[in-house]
């Protein structure tokens, strides 16, 4: 190996890879400070306040109402203690990691780079021109993470108002019947977080558009100027671009869809009673136990369901399955997926990936990846291809965790990785033996086998294996074109008799937002929904549930919808029927509420 490529590796795999996996590391903790108070904190106190709740209702008026009055302030003083401590710790910790991470980083990059250029012009001057490359490289990088700092900050106001929207429903709920009322802030706090989330959705886009164009890479670009489009468009929507009576007109329909959603709240807890009760009349044990594990009249409600999150990757040092076996074979372009001067083979159908040194995330060089296209595993230091940025992954993973709290579950996740190692897995091969139809689902739930151990008895059905992917296998029905799917769950439905080894696997294309919601919706799958409603009719476009392979159904209800109500798809009530008919039913019950 030339001395120039050597210094560069070592300088790389010795200095470089262990800080920024420390701080990695660091940035990684910050952002679970959030999880951690909520699932180790917060839950457990709105559980007692829930089964509270539940005590002060068999007490004779006017106790009964006493009792709710000092369960509201309880709540609300709970809701500021955990949220103000949880929120303050949590921001000041993202601010520190991050700009210090990426002042060292910078700092780092740049003398490693100098002192790499030194050796490289004596021994190897034209490899000392080309890397002039990677200085450029370290440039946008850091632009990248100025915008990524604006990402989080906002993705921190966004989860701050999901708190108070959580704290809203909970006194919706304790409040009875009179607590609709509160319906309109709970719509007027979701209109701001709308516009909070296209804000991002836009700040996002922008930093892809402007690292594409410095870049070159074409994908990056399509990818920012579509999400520019649509975050523009839900801006506009959500606000008239400050055109007053608009405003009005709008905040009058958030105000009309938050009073929906909480008589729609108060409705789900009816429903989850009344399914408990025909589940577990004559077993008051179990009736007491379930509702202190739903606990109700508390936001967020439900069942509760872990999601086992995983990022697909692609390991450098793999022998046989690994980035350069696949780029030889045209599967993947190397270049494209790590952001550098390509094209874009199938414009907004690109995973939005990310190709970092092992445990960092930090971007593998352009001089790695070229010296590894040519030599191979264990040329240069260790890297791995993931089919999703972390930040793209834990934004799908909010979504689906606010969209199922109207179903009744409660999602918590943790997000872990998942090495592809059959070429099975890239594309992920999901067809009968003639390879045209979408319907064996055996290499996908091999998979699910290898997260935990899960078997077809549907044990441990609490925890939902969930793979963001690179690609399927394209397949065409008869007389269509080749298409690719949007994502598959393996389902376990006993009163159906098809009893898979279940969870969902799905990919990430552009734009972003419209497709966001593909992972709830597979999640619905896992659930027991489907793409028709209880009537069997095709769902229309506001339905999380619609599928685009039906044709595009407008309702009467889809403008409305969007342009004045919640402003994007959703749950409907009677999915909430399916889903407590799913999991109060056969087997399930047994495993989900013992």
């Amino acid at each position: 190996m030339p001395a120039c490529q050597t210094v560069t590796s070592w300088i790389t795999e010795n200095v470089l890879v262990p800080v920024t996996e420390f701080i990695t590391e660091v940035q990684e903790k910050c952002e679970e400070i959030g999880k951690w108070v909520d699932e180790q904190v917060q839950q457990p106190v709105t559980k007692q306040i829930s089964q509270a709740q539940e005590q002060c209702s068999d007490w004779p008026w006017p106790l009964d109402w006493v009792c709710d009055v000092v369960m509201v302030v309880v709540t609300v003083v709970e809701w500021v203690v955990v949220t103000v401590a949880k929120w303050v710790v949590t921001v000041v910790c993202q601010l520190v990691s991050v700009v210090v991470g990426t002042i060292v980083t910078l700092v780092l990059q740049v003398v490693a780079w100098a002192v790499s250029f030194v050796v490289c012009i004596f021994t190897d001057p034209v490899a000392a021109l080309l890397s002039f490359r990677d200085l450029w490289t370290i440039v946008t990088d850091t632009i990248g993470h100025v915008f990524e700092l604006v990402d989080l900050l906002l993705a921190d106001v966004d989860g701050i108002l999901g708190d108070l929207e959580n704290l809203v429903d909970s006194l919706a709920s304790q409040l009875g019947w009179l607590g609709v009322i509160l319906g309109v802030i709970k719509g007027l706090i979701h209109l701001v977080r709308n516009i909070v989330s296209a804000i991002r959705d836009a700040v996002r886009a922008i930093g892809d558009l402007v690292i594409g164009l410095l870049s070159g890479n074409l994908c990056r670009v399509i990818r920012g100027a579509l999400d520019l489009v649509v975050a523009g468009v839900r801006i506009g929507a959500d606000t008239g671009f400050g055109f007053v009576p608009w405003l009005i007109v709008r905040a009058g329909g958030a105000a009309i869809g938050g009073v929906r959603d909480s008589v729609n709240q108060h409705r789900l807890e009816a429903l989850i009673r009344d399914s408990l009760e025909s589940a577990f009349g004559d077993d008051r044990d179990r009736m007491r136990r379930s509702l202190a594990t739903v606990a109700l009249r508390v936001s967020p409600m439900g069942v509760p369901f872990q999601i086992d999150a995983r990022r697909m990757f692609l390991d450098s040092e793999n022998r046989e399955v690994n980035p350069k076996t696949l780029h030889d074979r045209g599967v993947i372009d190397l270049y494209r997926m790590a952001g550098y001067w390509s094209d874009c083979g199938n414009l907004n159908n690109e995973p939005d990936t990310e190709v970092v040194y092992t445990g960092t995330n930090l971007h593998v060089t352009y001089a790695h990846l070229g010296t590894y296209l040519e030599d191979g595993p264990g040329s240069v230091p260790a890297f791995r291809v993931y089919a999703i940025t972390r930040a793209k992954f834990r934004t799908h993973l909010e979504v689906a965790r606010t969209k199922m709290q109207s179903l009744g579950v409660r999602l918590s996740y943790d997000l872990g990785e998942i090495e592809a190692t059959s070429f099975d897995h890239l594309p992920l091969n999901v067809h009968d033996s003639a390879g045209s139809v979408p319907s064996d689902k055996a290499v996908q739930e091999a998979l699910f086998a290898s997260m935990g151990g899960r078997d077809a008895s549907g044990a441990n059905l609490g925890t939902i294996p969930a793979i963001s992917h690179f690609h399927y296998i394209r397949w065409a029905a008869p007389g269509n074109e080749p298409r690719e799917l949007f994502g598959l769950t393996s389902e376990f439905r006993p009163a159906d008799k098809v009893m898979e080894i279940s969870g969902v696997t799905y990919r990430n294309l552009t734009p972003d937002w419209g497709l966001r919601f593909v992972l709830p919706h597979e999640l619905g799958h896992y659930l027991g929904l489907d793409h028709e409603n209880q009537n069997g009719e095709d769902r229309a476009l506001e339905e999380i549930m619609y599928t685009p392979k039906d044709g595009i159904k407008i309702a009467w209800s889809t403008p409305f919808e969007y342009l004045l109500l919640e402003g994007e798809p959703r749950f409907t009530f009677d999915d909430a029927r399916t889903v407590w008919d799913w999991i109060t039913g056969p087997v399930v019950r047994d495993i989900l509420l013992p």
